[in-house]
């Protein structure tokens, strides 16, 4: 009796640990970010500034987009580094074409969604029906796109006096006092956290991420699942590259270089799995504005690039590590279900 007693004590508290990791992701990346504003804005008072807390948010805004196009993969136990170069050529297309037709309008935006669905089905199709391992197919990619990006440029960069003027105005554009930037970061991360919750397509996508052999004994079409998320992940990029492409005014071959890990970074220090099936977008999202906020502080306190590079580089380390833990709480916590729904009367 005794030893069945330790062992439901056991059981509970295993449960109860690991129902607790389940929901600490979310509000453990904001508790941090809480933290990470205390500990500024004691060393740097102007760190709460309006203006630089408005910075802050509108350097992450589309680092957010691009987070949350990585999440969405990574939801599907895949990966896509090759998420800056996706940015980089629907950028440059975009911006090319739209200095050679100035009176293009808004209705421009839907190039680079198109290019950016475009790219990543190619990604979609190499890892769920070729088979390719999704590290390899996308670092093949990443190059291939960057250099085509090379050979449509023929060297040349595009400079803001190229652009239309709404295209120039639009980064620095405000929404009842928020940047246009951040206002539209919201609505998309806002929309895709809906659709990855409440439609069924959504849901499907985490099962796949989940258990990819037992999505297929249940019926479920998992290649057409990991396609559908290369293409949406890659009509963010599509979107990410428009938009920063009108913030820094001139778009070069080089642009969005090394958003790959960083992106990765954000997601993953948002709580998204990198085992998949686990994480949501809002946690990405956030996950970008920690990365922004550590890059705004140390900057503020006159920290040196690379000992910059070493702490985002520490908290991705200790981001992956946490993962891990809360991964096998998580298992446990299954095992545990299991275990109590057999022994049940």
């Amino acid at each position: 009796m005794l030893t069945e007693g330790a062992t439901a004590s056991n059981d509970e508290a295993h449960k109860g640990f690991g129902q607790f990791a389940l929901r600490f992701r979310v509000s453990g990346v904001a508790g941090f970010l809480l933290l990470l504003g205390l500990a500024f804005t004691l060393l740097r008072p102007q760190f709460i500034t309006p203006g630089n807390l408005s910075a802050i948010i509108s350097n992450a805004a589309i680092l957010a987009i691009v987070a949350a196009a990585q999440a969405v993969v990574l939801i599907t136990r895949n990966l896509d580094v090759s998420v800056g170069s996706i940015m980089g050529f629907s950028a440059y297309l975009t911006a090319d074409f739209a200095g050679r037709h100035p009176d293009a309008g808004p209705l421009l935006m839907l190039m680079p969604l198109a290019i950016g669905a475009a790219l990543g089905a190619l990604n979609g199709l190499l890892v769920a029906y070729g088979r390719v391992s999704p590290l390899i197919a996308t670092l093949g990619t990443m190059s291939v796109y960057r250099g085509l990006t090379y050979v449509y440029a023929r060297g040349q960069e595009i400079t803001s006096s190229r652009l239309p003027q709404w295209m120039n105005v639009l980064p620095e554009a405000r929404l009842a006092g928020v940047p246009f930037l951040v206002v539209i970061a919201f609505i998309v991360v806002c929309l895709l956290a809906a659709f990855l919750r409440f439609y069924p397509l959504g849901r499907r996508m985490y099962a796949v991420g989940s258990n990819v052999s037992a999505s297929a004994f249940f019926g479920l079409r998992t290649q057409r699942i990991v396609l559908f998320a290369y293409i949406l992940g890659g009509v963010l990029c599509g979107l990410a590259g428009f938009l920063y492409a009108a913030r820094v005014g001139t778009v070069t071959v080089v642009l969005a270089s090394g958003w790959e890990l960083t992106s990765l970074a954000a997601a993953v220090i948002g709580g998204v799995s990198v085992a998949g099936g686990s994480g949501n977008v809002i946690g990405a999202a956030l996950g970008a504005v920690v990365l922004a906020t550590i890059d705004n502080g140390l900057v503020l306190l006159g920290i040196p690039e690379f000992w910059r590079m070493f702490i985002q580089g520490a908290a991705i380390v200790l981001a992956a590590t946490a993962d891990v833990i809360i991964a096998g709480q998580v298992r446990n916590t299954l095992r545990v279900r299991r275990r109590i729904a057999r022994t049940s009367p």
